[in-house]
């Protein structure tokens, strides 16, 4: 899949969550991204709401790594806006 899509998809599933009253805490979110389990940790939380079947276990790590050096390196309450939800981070992490 290539690029763009493959973070426009996910930010689609996000943002409806984000839609539906979803809310994930900003510091959990970072530790998940950090401790490389953030793609199982939504599958858990949201089951059947996102659906991450069409990645293949490349894509996932590629999408884990990219978040993970936005998590390190980007002050996402300056750059991004973000100061509460988890989910707005990582849809903003899918902008970028």
């Amino acid at each position: 899949m290539n690029s763009p899509v493959k973070y426009s998809y996910l930010g689609f599933y996000l943002n409806g969550l984000v839609d539906q009253g979803n809310f994930l805490d900003l510091k959990e979110t970072h530790q998940q991204i950090r401790n490389k389990t953030l793609f199982a940790w939504l599958k858990e939380k949201f089951d059947d709401r996102i659906d991450l079947a069409i990645y293949s276990e490349t894509e996932l790590k590629d999408l884990q790594t990219f978040f993970e050096n936005l998590s390190l390196s980007t002050d996402e309450e300056k750059k991004m806006m973000i100061t509460k939800n988890g989910l707005c981070l990582l849809v903003a992490y899918c902008l970028q």
